[in-house]
Order: C-alpha cells, then sequence, then structure tokens
C-alpha cells in the first residue's frame, strides 16, 4: 500500500498507467492499418500518440510499483489492460468478442478479485 495514506492517488496512477497502455496499443494498432511500407507512414499522428503514451504509461508504473506489492499490482494491471484493449478492439476496430473471449475476460476478473482479496 502507500505510505502516507495516498491510496487515493495511488488508485488513481494505477488507472492512468493502465489507459496510457492500453491507449497506446490502440492507437498503435490505428498507425498500423494501411500501408506501412512508404516512409510517409511512419509519421502517423496516432503512431506518435501511442509512443507517447507508452512513454508515459512507463513512468506512472515505475511510481506504482513503488507503492504497491508486484505479486499484485503487475497482474491487476495486465489483466484491467486486457480487457481494456479487447472491448476498445471490438468497437473500434470491429473485432469480434466471442464467447470465449468474454469468458476469459470473466476469468481474468474473477482473478483480479481473489488476488485483491488475498492482500
Amino acid at each position: 500500500m502507500p505510505p502516507g495514506g495516498g491510496v487515493m492517488k495511488s488508485l488513481i496512477l494505477v488507472i492512468l498507467a493502465v489507459c496510457c497502455n492500453a491507449g497506446a496499443q490502440v492507437a498503435l494498432k490505428q498507425a498500423a492499418m494501411g500501408e506501412l511500407g512508404h516512409w510517409q507512414a511512419w509519421f502517423k499522428p496516432s503512431l506518435f500518440l501511442g509512443a507517447g503514451l507508452y512513454v508515459t504509461s512507463f513512468i506512472v508504473t515505475v511510481k506504482v510499483y513503488a507503492d504497491y506489492d508486484l505479486s499484485l499490482i503487475s497482474p491487476v494491471m495486465a489483466g484491467a489492460i486486457f480487457v481494456l484493449v479487447t472491448i476498445a478492439a471490438h468497437f473500434l476496430f470491429a473485432e469480434s468478442l466471442s464467447f470465449s473471449k468474454l469468458a476469459g475476460i470473466a476469468c481474468i476478473v474473477a482473478g483480479i478479485a481473489l488476488l485483491a482479496r488475498g492482500h
């Protein structure tokens, strides 16, 4: 847990890190759509947005790791990122959201709840 009772601030940092990471993945997917063979394709705004979001996520994640047990926060964040990316991919890129994906998301959420309960 974060020192000095900064639970809310630390929770906001976790959410920020997760959203930046998921946003980076979505932005990079958008940048990768279409022709990547021309050098001009590497200057898409979504590519720079994705890189910036990854850098932000990296910096914030370092702070989050300082505040929480790694064995708890790393799987929680990874699971949350997976869930957000899967949902975003469905709505933004028309990727399928099959029963098995939904079941996987349910298992991840249940696993996160078990991890959190154990700490």
